[in-house]
């Protein structure tokens, strides 16, 4: 289902066309803004968070308020589950997602596993919708991630680690 922008609210900002990872946003700065391709949003909420007068209707006609990027969620991937199909990788928009050696020192096999750089994630949700094993959620905003691989000993791709 795809976003709405309403056009009484809309001012023409620009940003939800700006953030639109698919950029199937289009209109004249200060002017109505329009999702042209429909067919192609993937849901990912990222012009909503992005408007200054929460212009944009989801799916289901609810308007979505804007969320500051830390508040936003990111994709955490469970790596037990992980198989490193690669399919995340092939989807994510932005390449926030590469393959790293599995964590487990006693796992001699040449197994890697997908792990996602938080600071690159956009939060649109396409790998968790996409992953065959159903171990993508998005159930964790950055901070949260960050502490939970920082436990795990499976920091993010591209997280320094805490010494």
């Amino acid at each position: 289902m795809a976003f709405f922008i309403v056009e009484e609210k809309c001012v023409g900002c620009t940003l939800c066309a700006k953030e639109c990872p698919m950029s199937i946003i289009e209109g004249e700065q200060k002017e109505f803004f329009r999702i042209f391709a429909p067919d192609e949003c993937i849901d990912c909420s990222l012009c909503a968070w992005v408007c200054p007068t929460e212009a944009i209707q989801n799916g289901y006609g609810q308007f979505v308020p804007k969320m500051k990027k830390e508040e936003r969620p990111v994709a955490w991937v469970d790596e037990d589950g992980c198989t490193g199909c690669e399919v995340c990788m092939e989807c994510c928009p932005v390449d926030a997602i590469d393959k790293v050696a599995a964590v487990d020192p006693s796992d001699s096999s040449p197994t890697q596993v997908c792990r996602v750089d938080y600071d690159t994630c956009i939060s649109c949700s396409l790998c968790a919708v996409m992953c065959p094993w159903d171990t993508i959620s998005m159930a964790l905003n950055k901070a949260e991630a960050t502490e939970l691989a920082m436990l795990q000993g499976t920091l993010p791709v591209g997280e320094p680690s805490a010494a």
